[in-house]
């Protein structure tokens, strides 16, 4: 699952200290609902591409279930309803895992970068936490997909007008970025009574992409 010219999230747009990010997954196993209009090769509004297939495919292609060891088969198990995403922007390529699930009727994205890329220096990686991050995804009427990422801004400013309480730590060298803790049981808790707050502007975010279908793929 290797590609040239890989290299990790952290030095791209999608996985800037500007998004909140999470420990473990926001989804529970309950909650995942597969979107086959996901797959495809897209196109964002700042001009990346996107090639989107089911991790099942992405697994499976050189290496059958039968043939599985104890390792690949338990991931397979784990991802087998997930996204297999690779993303070029700039000449640059990066690799995620993007598992769908729902909340309510409304459709989420829990994103997480994939390890061991290639062109990242070892020692680096060795020193990198790997985490999920929130999606809201939503189908427009035109067929385009508009996904935005929680804002870690907005969390700033609530958990400092402390109107919002879950389990997180503090990290980065002066302490400035949020890492939530909590269990994915407790986070999709929250994210219901975020979904439902008066907060008019709960969803703003300078991380967002529109994503406009160029060429399917079966």
């Amino acid at each position: 699952m290797k590609s040239r010219n890989t290299i990790l999230g952290i030095c791209l747009i999608l996985l800037t200290s500007c998004i909140v990010k999470s420990l473990h997954p926001f989804y529970t196993k309950e909650t995942i609902t597969f979107d086959q209009n996901f797959i495809g090769d897209w196109q964002d509004s700042k001009k990346g591409k996107w090639k989107v297939i089911s991790f099942k495919e992405e697994i499976t292609k050189d290496n059958p279930v039968e043939k599985m060891d104890k390792e690949d088969l338990k991931i397979y198990k784990e991802y087998k309803n997930s996204y297999y995403i690779l993303r070029e922007y700039e000449d640059k390529e990066v690799i995620y895992l993007a598992t769908p699930f729902k909340i309510n009727n409304q459709k989420f994205l829990d994103f997480f970068p994939l390890d061991h890329q290639e062109g990242v220096d070892n020692l680096l990686q060795s020193h990198s936490i790997y985490t999920h991050s929130l999606v809201k995804y939503d189908v427009q009427k035109n067929g385009e997909i508009e996904i935005r990422w929680l804002d870690e801004d907005k969390f700033q400013t609530l958990f400092k007008q402390k109107k919002i309480k879950i389990r997180h730590e503090t990290i980065g060298i002066l302490n400035e970025n949020y890492l939530l803790t909590a269990s994915s049981k407790e986070l999709q808790k929250f994210i219901e009574k975020y979904m439902a707050s008066n907060d008019a502007e709960k969803w703003e975010t300078s991380t967002k992409f529109t994503l406009t279908k160029v060429n399917a793929t079966n």
